[in-house]
């Protein structure tokens, strides 16, 4: 059995705020082996067959699509601080969470297997170690049109942020798409048009997850995006997020026109379409969380679900975790057991009630 095993050395600070041991930077090696916790399935694992996720939004659905995927890859979820991945009988590794990427992104290191060498015009991002990482664990499963340089300075455009996840192991289909509200509309490098065939054929990636070719092949308007591109991945529920990221909630306009586009982007399919609402910390400001602004009868007049994962959060800090006040990373991203949480309600309440 070939075992290619992935360390990382992650950046002190970020790893005490995850509640994580410190280890040297000499530490080169981490266990190869399987424990037998892990060959466990979820009953659940077997709802997700033919199906056909589309998350929509900021870090917070991505943080959604990280941990279903893991799920639908593993038939386990990723709630500890330490996950193990590869393929049985071919590869095994460990590492952090990929759910506390809002920190791996920043002074993230790999040994063992590092991401690939910039050739022609790619550019390694700041982030490229995670991304490379994060993609690296789902076998080959995913596709990820992923760049980003430079720290957070706001909700701005300033990092030449890209970020579109499209995972297939041949009987799931979970995508994810970045939209950054009014700040930044979908965009990408490639076109996902390969990967909507049935069966999905080879995209053209010029650059692998990680690095940027410095140009953007297509970038469109939210409902435009639905209308042209997640209509074609035939989605069995699709999910829009707008969370923490500037929009403007009065613009009937524009939210009348995502509305329709996501009700015809399910028509097909009689799948559902879902407004997800974004739990925030306690001392998050009011101000900061523009979603909850955004009158949401709009949707449901035409048939959307609300996916209120804000209050599938309270319920998790009121019943499963009433004395543990770390439920949050930081103000709006969730710690890996709140956000597995979060996602085994989602697959109960919207995409297998019947499990």
């Amino acid at each position: 059995m070939l075992h290619l095993v992935i360390v990382v050395v992650w950046a002190r600070t970020a790893l005490q705020a995850a509640g994580l041991t410190v280890r040297s930077s000499k530490q080169d090696r981490a266990a190869p082996e399987w424990a037998p916790a892990v060959k466990s399935i979820d009953p659940q694992h077997s709802c997700l067959d033919n199906q056909r996720i589309v998350f929509i939004g900021p870090s917070t659905s991505k943080a959604d699509y990280l941990a279903l995927t893991f799920f639908a890859e593993y038939g386990r979820w990723p709630d500890q601080a330490l996950v193990h991945f590869g393929e049985e009988g071919v590869w095994a590794g460990s590492g952090p969470n990929p759910l506390y990427g809002p920190q791996l992104e920043y002074g993230f290191k790999i040994k063992g297997e590092a991401p690939p060498k910039p050739v022609g015009p790619c550019k390694a991002g700041s982030a490229e170690e995670f991304h490379w990482y994060s993609n690296r664990i789902l076998n080959g499963h995913e596709v990820c049109d992923c760049y980003k340089v430079g720290g957070w300075e706001g909700p701005l455009d300033v990092n030449n942020q890209t970020e579109n996840r499209v995972y297939s192991n041949g009987k799931t289909t979970i995508a994810y798409f970045q939209w950054f509200g009014d700040v930044v509309s979908p965009r990408g490098t490639f076109s996902f048009w390969p990967l909507q065939q049935m069966p999905p054929q080879p995209v053209q990636q010029q650059c692998p997850a990680g690095q940027f070719r410095g140009s953007w092949e297509w970038s469109m308007p939210l409902a435009q995006f639905i209308s042209s591109t997640v209509v074609h991945f035939q989605p069995t529920h699709l999910v829009v997020d707008a969370a923490f990221w500037p929009i403007q909630p009065d613009n009937k306009l524009f939210w009348d026109g995502v509305a329709n586009a996501g009700v015809s982007a399910v028509l097909n399919t009689h799948g559902k379409v879902l407004w997800r609402t974004a739990p925030t910390r306690a001392d998050y400001p009011s101000t900061g969380e523009h979603s909850s602004k955004v009158d949401t009868s709009g949707f449901t007049g035409k048939g959307w679900q609300l996916y209120d994962a804000s209050e599938i959060v309270k319920e998790y800090e009121a019943q499963v975790a009433p004395q543990d006040s770390k439920i949050f990373l930081d103000s709006t991203h969730l710690l890996p057991k709140a956000q597995c949480f979060l996602m085994q309600s989602f697959l109960e309440r919207h995409v297998c009630p019947a499990h």
